[in-house]
């Protein structure tokens, strides 16, 4: 965690770090990285929930029109297209191995129209 002294806009500025590390890390994604994002995101997410709540013990989180602001705005709202973009970089991803999953042990579509996949011979062993 970073020292309390840290102001809104050097919040901003280092987890807007962590999501463009993570994100040109998901370019050559492995099992072993999925930790390390989940680590590198949750303390992202705690650095603004601390930001937010020290907004709301000062007056509200409303950003006035002061210049210090108004760059923490901006950098807020540059975080949310980061983050946007991660987000559809994850959620393509998963449905990529979701459908590779559906290739290879699909048998169809359940009523509610998920994919149903069949059994596999490991799964009847310990079950059996």
């Amino acid at each position: 965690m970073l020292p309390q002294q840290e102001t809104a806009l050097e919040t901003c500025q280092h987890v807007h770090t962590i999501l463009r590390e993570v994100e040109q890390a998901v370019l050559l994604p492995g099992t072993d990285m999925l930790a390390q994002w989940e680590t590198e995101l949750g303390q992202a997410a705690a650095l603004l929930e601390g930001m937010h709540e020290s907004m709301k013990k000062v007056g509200g989180a409303q950003l006035s029109n002061t210049t210090g602001d108004s760059a923490t705005l901006r950098a807020l709202q540059e975080i949310r297209r980061a983050s946007a973009t991660l987000q559809a970089k994850f959620e393509h991803g998963s449905n990529y191995c979701m459908g590779l999953l559906q290739l290879r042990l699909g048998t169809g579509y359940s009523e509610h129209g998920l994919p149903v996949l069949m059994p596999t011979a490991a799964r009847g062993t310990f079950e059996g």
